[in-house]
């Protein structure tokens, strides 16, 4: 059974970021660690900003004010093919999230910072950009669409943030090497917007523990917490095992 460190839980500064490496786990297990985190950054009572890592096994969420035209069958047929559909209070568009695509839950106080929620957004649209010019992919903001990075070929990252109360939620969902052909026919591929990925921009596969490093560092950087500590998951959360439709493998 795991034991949590209060040691190391006390140990953490208000001007140190938290950031936790979570692996592959079911989107419901990460928003309810999501809640606790806000709970505690809203509190001050440990720590400032937490930044939540972490790949989802094929699942699709909605944001508050995405239409279930984004989806291209109703949510009980896709629960058939194993992937599950729930409703986020994020901003955003219907999102595909499956192994491949990284996301980062990014829980802060604005109030604290001193930004406004545009400046958020940007901070994190920029260190988007800044983790993609590691990997020698150039990568773009688009005024008219304050919810996405774009690469050469299409979206290569999609933003749905939370806020209550100055804190926020949720966050990015960036494309590394996930599979663009089921990613196109739900949210902004299903109206017709081209997505991307790392894989696609560079011809080449991204590692993607490279990726999770680059971009702790620049969210953590833009978001003006240059010292951070980084864990690997958390005492909170339990490993699962979940069964995945791999349509191919029928076709």
């Amino acid at each position: 059974m795991a034991q949590i460190d209060w040691d190391e839980f006390s140990e953490q500064t208000r001007s140190t970021a938290e950031v936790r490496l979570l692996g592959n786990v079911d989107l419901p297990s990460v928003v309810a660690l999501q809640k606790l985190m806000v709970h505690e950054v809203s509190r001050q009572s440990r720590v400032q900003a937490v930044i939540l890592l972490c790949e989802h096994p094929p699942t699709v969420s909605i944001g508050a004010g995405a239409s279930l035209l984004e989806l291209p069958v109703e949510p009980r047929q896709l629960e058939s093919r194993l992937i599950r559909v729930h409703r986020l209070r994020r901003d955003g568009h219907a999102i595909l999230h499956q192994p491949g695509q990284l996301a980062a839950y990014i829980i802060v106080s604005l109030r604290e910072l001193g930004i406004s929620h545009d400046q958020f957004r940007r901070h994190i649209q920029q260190a988007v950009v800044l983790t993609c010019a590691e990997m020698q992919v150039s990568a773009t903001i688009r005024d008219d669409d304050r919810a996405a990075v774009y690469g050469r070929h299409g979206v290569v990252a999609e933003l749905g943030l939370g806020l209550e109360e100055e804190v926020t939620s949720f966050g990015l969902f960036l494309n590394v090497c996930p599979r663009l052909d089921e990613m196109r026919e739900i949210g902004r591929g299903l109206l017709g917007q081209r997505l991307s990925s790392l894989n696609a921009e560079r011809v080449r596969p991204t590692p993607m523990h490279q990726i999770r490093s680059s971009l702790a560092v620049h969210l953590c950087n833009q978001l003006g917490f240059p010292d951070y500590h980084i864990h690997s998951g958390h005492p909170f959360l339990r490993r699962t095992r979940a069964l995945i439709h791999d349509r191919s493998a029928n076709s």
